[in-house]
């Protein structure tokens, strides 16, 4: 029988092997480091073969960076579906846009969730360039950045559009901050909650988007 062949009796639906190792990646990984994670263990996790990790993803590595991928296309569409529920409507406002925007990575942040946990560690992996910076640059921009720019514009009159990308990678910028030094965050302010920090978050983000449209 053939590797394939075995790996099909062992998983019928090679989709649902691909996301129970995704699943299991996600679990170890962020526990242990890529390093003291093994691919027996990756498909132990998963309860799949131990060829399953190479017939699927062609390697720890590419299992690794596909881990990061698939959570930050989900943080992605969620932001878009979250601006296009807001611009959809009576009366949009830019608070209420922000807050939209803000609070899902934050919230999953403060309560250490699974989402939240690979995101920390994907940033943290570009910073250190061990993944692709372009490859995450590029799907901001496309995806999201752009987006995010042209509702900005029609929230708040007189922003500049050459300085658009700019606006909106500072206001990724403050997001960034907490989700990245959360456990500072609480330490130095004791029973902070995430309703409290959004609140200020959003405060400060509009203040400064619309009196960048009046200097």
């Amino acid at each position: 029988m053939s590797n394939k062949d075995h790996n099909s009796s062992e998983q019928p639906v090679p989709e649902d092997a691909c996301n129970r190792l995704l699943d299991a990646a996600e679990k170890l990984f962020c526990k242990k480091g890529f390093h003291a994670v093994s691919v027996r263990e990756l498909t132990t996790g998963a309860g799949c073969n131990i060829a399953a990790v190479n017939y699927h993803f062609g390697g720890k590595e590419k299992l690794y960076t596909e881990m990061f991928r698939r959570q930050f296309e989900t943080m992605i569409q969620g932001h878009l579906e979250a601006i296009d529920r807001v611009m959809s409507e009576p009366n949009p406002s830019l608070e209420k846009l922000l807050w939209a925007v803000m609070e899902p990575p934050i919230r999953r942040v403060m309560n250490n969730e699974t989402g939240g946990k690979i995101l920390r560690l994907l940033v943290r992996e570009v910073l250190d360039q061990k993944i692709d910076s372009e490859y995450i640059a590029r799907d901001i921009k496309e995806k999201l950045f752009d987006r995010l720019g042209q509702v900005f514009m029609e929230l708040v009159s007189g922003l500049p559009e050459e300085k658009i990308t700019l606006i909106v990678m500072s206001f990724d910028g403050v997001i960034l901050h907490p989700f990245l030094f959360m456990e500072f965050y609480q330490k130095t302010i004791p029973g902070l909650t995430v309703e409290q920090l959004i609140e200020h978050m959003v405060k400060f983000v509009a203040s400064a988007i619309r009196g960048y449209a009046k200097s």
